[in-house]
């Protein structure tokens, strides 16, 4: 669990620093597949809510997110590097900073041992995101920030010591499907009407 638990915080800090859609959009699969591991390892025993919540994670975090995204970059042929507000140093030292700051905050939690590196590692992916989503000028880098941070937050829930609940994580899981699906929608209206998906040429428009 410790591993898979440093590999999904691993992989947040890249999301977070990565300048770079395609592999961005690869390593979030990646999470994905990682995170429908989850239900298996923390629910005792193997019940058919841990399989059904595995397979729903796998279907909708690991495959179904990942190819909506993949063909909103292919079919507005947005450039493989993603711009930023700040340079690469700052984001590495910001990505850096808020993933302390979540291992100090993490003892909030009142949680120990392995669950207390996952409370901290949810922490820092949500923080990640939140950093991706605010500093990133794409708006699909955006969308990739909003999915890392509900990632966080599904880690969180995973470690809290509570058995999953199916319906909850189930109805979750398709908010974020409906959203990343409109979000796409909403990505070919401004590049149809604009010409482009830089965000803050969108903001600088006056009625």
């Amino acid at each position: 669990m410790d591993a898979l638990t440093v590999l999904l915080l691993l992989l947040g800090f890249h999301l977070a620093v990565s300048e770079r859609i395609r592999p961005s959009i690869r390593s979030l699969a990646l999470q994905g597949f990682l995170l429908g591991l989850l239900p298996l390892m923390e629910t005792p025993g193997t019940t058919w809510r841990a399989v059904a919540l595995c397979l729903a994670t796998v279907a909708g975090k690991g495959i179904a997110i990942p190819i909506i995204l993949t063909r909103v970059v292919s079919r507005l042929d947005i450039r493989e590097e993603s711009e930023s507000l700040v340079s690469t140093k700052a984001t590495i030292l910001l990505a850096g900073a808020l993933t302390l700051a979540a291992f100090v905050g993490g003892d909030r939690f009142g949680l120990s041992g392995k669950d207390e590196l996952g409370a901290a590692a949810g922490l820092a992916l949500l923080f990640c995101g939140l950093l991706r989503m605010t500093t990133r000028v794409k708006a699909v880098s955006q969308v990739i920030g909003f999915v890392l941070l509900e990632n966080g937050i599904f880690l969180l829930g995973a470690v809290s010591g509570s058995e999953f609940a199916l319906p909850i994580e189930l109805g979750i899981f398709l908010d974020l499907f409906v959203a990343v699906f409109l979000m796409g929608i909403l990505m070919f209206k401004i590049q149809r009407a604009f010409t482009h998906m830089d965000l803050r040429k969108i903001h600088t428009l006056k009625d």
